[in-house]
């Protein structure tokens, strides 16, 4: 259920992607770098807490003609967080972390051994504090998401006891009064439907499971989707009354409740995030021709219509992570042609801009890519990013937003 990985030797699948070059945008587009003024290098040293991360390099998707907003993504401030890696942020200012310890070598015959402590660190100071077990969660239980719904009325969550058995919750945040839903589930994914249901897609051991509508009263009933290609539901949300997923064909489908048959959306779809507040959707494709691996990441609407443009490209784009309010979405793009898109990036939806975040978070190699998800503060203006570290096993950064 964790965002965890069994040992930090671990390289990203994209790593075997073979070679495909950052081509030109579609023809109504252009690429524009725009190299930092301050730096000679354009990729600033990433300073500790309390140091300033100066500098700054900005890819930007200009749509025919000009007239976007001048808004820009710009890093204010940088901090790093050794051999850690974020698990959830409990405020704006501190964040729970599992640390990581290497405490035996790796030998010929023997794997490295690890000890692993969960901590919480205020960013700003670095300052550490080892988590209690009744800090961490209640015995038994394990929190695996919170979702609130776009009015911010309530938010749905899990907790699981076991690895196949969650007790479902929807919050009333006004009160703070919890209500439980019943039915067994084995799976974690869903979204809001509209401000008053929620639409998860509780899984089963033995076919696709259920999809519930699960009211703000606690309440739900089933609905069916008739799909020969569907075996289980692995990608899976919900936006403004309508159910997203993709099938074992990669192709993304979209139905509304009442309605049995899926429309077919978009093709050849790797990775898809509708933002909280339901408006967009970020689809990453991914394509294989003649050997070469291809993606791109793009933005629609909620009904499936294409925003402006190609937001990026290489040979795989992963870690789509929106921010809370839904201004912003990083992600992450590996190109085996070094002079391609590398590394994270940060798309401004008001102004078009797509930010490179890579000079913030990685003095040492400017595409290294990070090995967690990417998270966002409560509020947006701070972004975790975690990476593979030589003499820490790994590292966690968090750059401050202006």
């Amino acid at each position: 259920m964790k965002n965890r990985f069994e040992k930090h030797g671990f390289k990203l699948l994209f790593v075997v992607a073979v070679t495909a070059a950052l081509t030109a945008c579609q023809s109504q587009d252009r690429l524009t770098i725009v190299e930092p003024g301050n730096s000679a290098t354009g990729q600033p040293p990433v300073s500790n807490a309390g140091e300033t991360a100066s500098g700054e390099r900005k890819l930007t998707v200009v749509e025919g003609a000009s007239g976007q907003s001048s808004r820009e993504v710009i890093v204010n401030q940088t901090h790093r967080i050794a051999s850690s890696n974020i698990e959830a942020w409990l405020s704006e200012n501190e964040v729970k972390v599992l640390t990581t310890k290497l405490i035996k070598e790796a030998t010929e015959t023997e794997e490295p051994q690890y000890a692993y402590t969960t901590e919480a660190v205020n960013v700003s100071t670095g300052e550490r504090r080892e988590l209690t077990k009744h800090e961490e969660l209640h015995p038994g239980e394990q929190l695996v998401k919170e979702e609130i719904s776009p009015d911010g009325k309530y938010s749905f969550i899990q907790k699981w006891r076991d690895k196949y058995t969650a007790d479902n919750f929807l919050k009333d945040l006004s009160t703070g009064k919890s209500i439980p839903v019943k039915g067994d589930n084995y799976m974690e994914i869903g979204g809001w439907l509209d401000s008053d249901t929620y639409v998860l897609a509780a899984g089963s051991m033995s076919g696709k499971g259920d999809i519930r509508l699960i009211s703000t009263d606690g309440t739900y009933t089933t609905i069916a989707i008739e799909d020969e290609d569907v075996e289980f539901y692995n990608q899976f949300g919900a936006s403004k009354g309508r159910i997203y997923y993709t099938d074992v064909n990669q192709v993304l489908k979209v139905v509304e409740p009442g309605q049995s048959k899926p429309i077919h959306l978009i093709e050849n779809v790797w990775n898809f995030a509708i933002s909280p507040d339901s408006e967009y959707i970020a689809v990453a494709t991914a394509t294989n021709t003649g050997g070469d691996e291809s993606s791109k990441l793009l933005i629609y609407d909620a009904a499936g219509s294409l925003q402006g443009s190609l937001i990026g490209k290489g040979n795989l784009i992963s870690y789509l992570s929106w921010s809370p309010d839904s201004a912003r979405l990083a992600f992450d793009v590996y190109s085996e042609n070094e002079s391609g898109m590398n590394g994270v990036y940060v798309f401004d939806t008001s102004s078009g801009k797509v930010s490179w975040m890579a000079p913030y978070y990685s003095a040492v190699h400017p595409a290294a890519h990070p090995v967690y998800p990417l998270t966002w503060s409560p509020s947006g203006k701070r972004l975790g990013i975690t990476i593979d570290d030589k003499e820490a096993l790994i590292a966690t950064y968090v750059m401050d937003f202006k």
